[in-house]
């Protein structure tokens, strides 16, 4: 049985999204979840503000440059590149199916953001 990736990260990273803008940043959780967005945005451009406003909502407030550091460590980059190539061995159709859908579950959340804003 596969396993459904992108919705099911979606909702894991919907759920825990307020706790990551208060912990500090785990970078393999962050290149993991990177590195699938990175696929989203590829094959659904169309969802790219979305997955931009997911990705800002979790971060959240991080000291400047943190992101920027944190992207350099070999933990980040390890993850970045197995989500990348887990999403890219997956048929490109279900790969898109996948990201469409998490784009259409964030839309709400990102209106709601943007209100709080």
């Amino acid at each position: 049985m596969k396993i459904r990736t992108i919705p099911g990260i979606g909702l894991a990273i919907a759920l825990s999204s307020s706790s990551w803008a208060e912990q500090p940043l785990d970078p393999a959780q962050v290149g993991n979840f990177d590195g699938m967005l990175s696929v989203c945005r590829e094959v659904n451009p169309a969802g790219s503000s979305l997955y931009n406003s997911l990705r800002e909502a979790m971060l959240g407030e991080q000291p400047e440059g943190a992101v920027d550091a944190l992207s350099q460590t070999p933990e980040y980059r390890g993850a970045y590149e197995a989500a990348r190539q887990k999403s890219e061995a997956e048929p490109r159709e279900k790969v898109l199916k996948e990201c469409t859908e998490l784009a259409a579950m964030l839309s709400p959340l990102a209106h709601q953001h943007k209100k709080h804003k």
